[in-house]
Formats: structure tokens, C-alpha cells, sequence
């Protein structure tokens, strides 16, 4: 039961997306920006490519997670050129950890679609892995545009799909193991951090 449901929660994700980068294609070729749109074409076949590679096992290390986000990355600065760095910081133990495939990806989506793209000046996404106590954590972090949690929890308010979907295949699988930590103030961007046994 528990499988399926995760399942579900995954293609949830992957639509989310394709949509995401289908609509950046559709704006860059109504810019004229053909070379880029053909670019972003081939990057995004390539990433399609390895997500189907990777959609054959549950779970990945976090190496080959990290590469699925580079390519991701590589998708979004095309749309977002000089405006978007990604910086990434793992210590070496936690490379091979087994991690639920697709679960960084859409936490990196969302700093840059909510609290980079905003801004009207360039800003930074940080991933950062290591190992404490047995546990491997993972931290996402912007100097984005930020919101307030309490605003964010208001009936209607939604902050993505990205986060909500990250937080319930956590708390599915891993149960009381797991970790999901937000933290954001308006003007000053918002950092997630997830935990979860490590394994290799």
C-alpha cells in the first residue's frame, strides 16, 4: 500500500516538471531565442533518458541523484543565464547513500522557480549532503525572495507541489526515521533540510 502510494506521489512530480520546462521552451521560441530553444530540447531528451533509467529502481545513490540535478541545472540556466548559480556540497561518505529517486530535484526546482526567479537581482541555490549520527541530511537552501510560514499555512495558500510531495514521500517511507525541516523569511530566501537512515 505504502509503495503505491509513493508511486503515485512520484508521478505527480515528473508532470510537474515536464510542464515546468515544456512552458520555458514555448517562451524562448516566442522570444526568437531558436538556438536556445533547440538547446533546451536536447537537454531535456537526455534528462528524460536517465529519469526513465532511474524510474526502474525505487531508489538511487545520491551520486546519480546529483547528476540527474545537474542536468536539471543545466536546463534552467538557459532560462535563467547569468542570473542563477547552484552551488553543491557533499562530503565524500555520503555520495553513495541510497535515496528515493527524484527526491532532491523538486526541493532545487523550487528555490529557483520560487525564490530566485522573483528577484530582480542574480541569486544562489546551495545543496549541501553529509552524514550526522548514522543519518544522511540534505540541505536546500536560497537567498531568494523567502515567504512567511505563517502566510504559507493560510487555508488556500499553497507553496508547490515540490515541497508537499518531498514532505509525504519522506514521512511515507521513513516514518519517524525521516526529517523535514522548513525555515524562510521574506527578503532573506528559505531553506529545506530532509533526513533519512543511511544506507548504501
Amino acid at each position: 500500500m505504502i509503495e503505491t502510494e509513493l508511486k503515485a506521489l512520484k508521478q505527480q512530480l515528473q508532470p510537474h516538471f515536464l510542464f515546468n520546462t515544456m512552458n520555458t521552451i514555448a517562451v524562448l521560441i516566442r522570444e526568437n531565442r531558436n538556438d536556445d530553444a533547440v538547446t533546451l530540447l536536447a537537454r531535456l531528451s537526455s534528462l528524460l533518458r536517465m529519469s526513465l533509467e532511474y524510474g526502474r529502481v525505487p531508489e538511487v545513490t545520491l551520486r546519480q541523484e546529483l547528476e540527474f540535478i545537474d542536468r536539471y541545472v543545466e536546463i534552467q540556466k538557459v532560462r535563467f543565464a547569468d542570473k542563477l548559480t547552484v552551488r553543491t556540497q557533499f562530503e565524500d561518505a555520503v555520495l553513495d547513500a541510497k535515496i528515493p529517486n527524484l527526491l532532491l530535484q523538486p526541493l532545487v526546482e523550487n528555490a529557483i522557480i520560487h525564490g530566485i526567479a522573483p528577484l530582480l537581482k542574480p541569486g544562489t541555490v546551495e545543496v549541501i549532503g553529509r552524514v550526522v549520527e548514522g543519518r544522511v541530511e540534505v540541505e536546500v537552501r536560497d537567498d531568494g525572495c523567502g515567504f512567511s510560514l505563517e502566510a504559507a499555512a493560510a487555508p488556500g495558500r499553497r507553496r508547490g507541489i515540490g515541497i508537499s510531495n518531498t514532505k509525504e514521500r519522506i514521512a511515507k517511507r521513513y516514518g519517524p526515521a525521516g526529517m523535514f525541516r522548513l525555515q524562510s523569511q521574506p527578503g532573506h530566501g528559505t531553506s529545506i533540510c530532509i533526513g533519512f537512515p543511511y544506507r548504501t
